[in-house]
């Protein structure tokens, strides 16, 4: 770490220290009833600690539905708790990191593109949740160190969750949530270190107290400083950031504030490959430790986001509910290779330096409002919700981001380049373009006495707007509705047994396609996905066991190359037919498990003179799966491992077979007291065999570079 690094640490341990307002020893009466108001029914909720020690919780939240147990929801659910974004949420790894948990969600991104699939989708943090309003984080780098937990809805949904603006991901795979922190019952004071990967130090600070009358207020200062090079040889990442959240809560209310500013920088790191038309073979696998981007390749974003969410009790019953939201954020540095990917030009490995510069500034802006009541109809009970929504989204880009410029060449296999110019970094930014979406959702939860039966419909028109870089006009604009319903039954022959089908849809806006195509900028017809689900949930001694089956349709957009040129159209749809399992809990006193297998069968259907038909899409492997155990001897010290497997997956139009891989992690835990500060130890290794592989991912004849070997250490301090 940095004298300046260690300087800011010090500062603000010493503005902590400066905070005097006492640690509670114990849980009072009113913290407990305050802290069971926290546990309401809608997105503003914090976590219930059921899931402490654990992998996984059984409860979280489900859109509309509020806070609720997974044995009552007719989807696939992953509530995924503070102690795996602990473990695995390092910031030298990428988002997928924590959310692979999941058997939904296979990994496939790095730190440079914080992407992943959600049931064969793509998805990134635009496609994300933060308290409940959608399209708050960005495609770059996400700050986990602020979030409690993560709550997963495999599957399409809009029925559950509103409307939200995306861009190069969707939310049909399903809906991730994430909830930021919030001041709990004990007062904190924490500062924690870290060193990761080659030279990483960071610094984090987190503030925490409750405080009025009845310590119905609570507020907490979250800080990072982050700096230094990751596994990968000569990538640095620098972060710096602030958020703060206040909460209130009483008889009659509820209410979250949550706001910060972040500024990220990843310098080097390519990672994504693709491969050209003079390759006659899956190239092998380079060094996973070189670093492949030329002299200049640099991202950085900076911006900032707030998030309201507010409660208000009208009766016993019936409730109203307001969830709002603001993002500004510039990528203002996008210095990168030819539509962000290195080609591979031949089975020699050689490749040109093909480098484009542009940017993405963009504003999004989220408001719903709604009501939420219980009636009774005869020996039905009824949980209704009734909602209205609206969002909004701009996006600027560079006038020249089309322009390519040549820098030099060099192979992946020797790692020598020879950069013959300096990379091009100036632009000019104009309006790119916008989106607007109009939303209501109408939900209603039904249970008679063994039976819960959940019935909803959504209903949303939109615009998307693509503007010329150059004069400033409209291009094209398309106006799209859509009504998508959501219905399911679900029978608990015991409390310990829940067998349920599903039926669930997603509609998109129209998409307009990035800057990685030739057709960049146009607006492609929007896409509608619809799934059908059936499973069975089994709680027994502390173990959940889920078995789900899903089958689910889209409009499908694909690339086609049309000489050397990459475009982006939709032909007919593609089929996502797939089996999840998943098993999680304490299987013994001092044990603890979480394991997700999943078969994914992935293919085009109705295509154009049939000419894709039955054929498998890129970068879908079969299986995917992941083993996670913790082993707690005391108090003091546990140990965990983490086994994460893909199968085999055809790239380039089924042209090459991408082997699977298998990966192992494995970290621990101590707790002891440096004089009589408590302090926590914590060690986490990535990657422990050092495997190098492609992950076979994102487009066609994309190829994703694995991770090296990176250790991970924290120190944390409770002042």
């Amino acid at each position: 770490m940095t004298k300046r690094n260690l300087a800011l640490a010090v500062a603000l341990a010493a503005l902590g220290a400066a905070w005097t307002v006492p640690a509670a020893a114990q849980e009072s009466a009113a913290d407990a009833e305050m802290d069971q108001a926290n546990l309401g029914e809608t997105v503003v909720t914090a976590a219930r600690q059921d899931g402490k020690g654990t992998f996984v919780t059984r409860r979280g939240s489900v859109g509309f539905l509020g806070s609720k147990d997974t044995m009552d929801v007719p989807f696939t659910t992953t509530n995924i708790t503070s102690q795996t974004i602990e473990a695995f949420g390092d910031p030298t790894q990428p988002l997928d990191s924590v959310l692979s948990i999941s058997p939904s969600i296979r990994a496939t991104g790095s730190v440079l593109h914080n992407d992943f699939q959600h049931r064969g989708f793509r998805a990134n943090g635009t496609s994300m949740y933060v308290n409940g309003v959608p399209g708050m984080f960005t495609q770059f780098n996400a700050p986990l160190y602020v979030v409690e937990k993560a709550d997963v809805v495999s599957g399409p949904n809009s029925g559950l969750s509103g409307t939200g603006t995306q861009y190069e991901s969707s939310a049909a795979g399903g809906i991730v949530n994430v909830t930021t922190k919030r001041a709990g019952s004990k007062d904190i004071t924490r500062l924690t270190l870290t060193h990761g990967g080659q030279s990483m130090g960071g610094a984090y600070f987190d503030l925490s107290r409750r405080f009025g009358r009845n310590r119905d207020w609570g507020a907490r200062l979250m800080a990072e400083k982050v700096d230094g090079e990751t596994a990968v040889d000569g990538q640095k990442v620098k972060a710096s950031s602030i958020y703060i959240n206040l909460d209130h809560a009483d008889a009659k209310s509820k209410t979250n504030f949550f706001a910060g500013y972040r500024q990220n920088r990843v310098i080097g790191g390519q990672r994504w490959f693709q491969i050209g038309s003079g390759v006659t073979r899956l190239p092998r696998v380079p060094k996973a430790s070189r670093n492949y981007a030329f002299d200049g390749l640099d991202k950085e974003s900076y911006g900032w986001m707030m998030i309201l969410n507010h409660e208000q009790k009208f009766s016993k019953d019936w409730k109203g509910f307001i969830n709002a939201g603001y993002l500004k954020n510039k990528l203002n540095k996008n210095v990168m290779y030819k539509y962000s990917a290195l080609v591979i030009k031949n089975d020699a490995g050689d490749f040109d330096l093909q480098e484009q510069t542009t940017t993405t500034p963009q504003r999004a802006s989220y408001i719903q409002m709604g009501v939420n009541g219980k009636l009774r109809t005869g020996a039905a009970e009824h949980d209704l919700t009734l909602a209205v929504d609206r969002t909004w989204r701009a996006r600027e880009a560079a006038k020249n981001g089309g322009a390519v410029y040549g820098l030099g060449t060099g192979n992946i296999y020797t790692g020598v380049m020879h950069q013959t110019a300096a990379a091009t970094t100036a632009y000019e930014e104009a309006m790119n373009n916008k989106t607007s979406i109009k939303g209501i959702s109408l939900v209603d939860e039904i249970s008679i006495k063994k039976w819960d039966v959940l019935l909803g419909v959504h209903h949303h028109s939109a615009n998307v707007k693509a503007y010329n870089l150059n004069t400033g006009r409209v291009t094209s604009s398309v106006d799209s509705s859509a009504t998508t319903p959501t219905f399911a039954l679900t029978y608990h022959p015991t409390k310990d047994i829940s067998v349920y089908g599903s039926h669930a849809e997603y509609f998109d806006v129209g998409a307009a396609v990035g800057s990685s195509y030739k057709n960049r900028g146009e607006i492609l017809p929007p896409a509608k996905t619809k799934q059908n689900e059936i499973g069975v949930k089994y709680a027994n001694k502390g173990v959940l066991y889920s078995l789900a089956l899903f089958d689910i349709t889209q409009a499908n957009n694909i690339d086609v190359m049309r000489g050397t040129d990459k475009y982006l159209v939709q032909d007919g749809e593609e089929r996502h037919r797939g089996v999840e399992l998943g098993v999680t809990g304490k299987v013994a006193p001092k044990w603890t498990l979480a394991a997700g297998l999943s078969y994914l069968r992935a293919t085009s259907e109705k295509t154009k003179g049939g000419a894709h038909d039955g054929m498998t899409l890129d970068g879908q492997p079969n299986w995917n799966g992941t083993l996670m155990a913790r082993y707690a001897a005391d108090e003091k010290f546990s140990a965990f491992g983490r086994i994460t497997y893909a199968g085999s997956a055809w790239t380039y139009d089924e042209k090459f077979k991408v082997p699977s891989n298998v990966v192992l992690d494995l970290g621990m835990t101590y707790k002891t007291k440096m004089g009589s500060v408590p302090t926590t130890f914590g060690l986490t290794l990535y990657n422990a065999l050092n495997k190098e592989y492609w992950m076979a991912s994102r487009s066609l004849k994309s190829l994703y570079l694995s991770t090296p070997r990176t250790l991970a250490l924290t120190m944390s301090m409770d002042l």
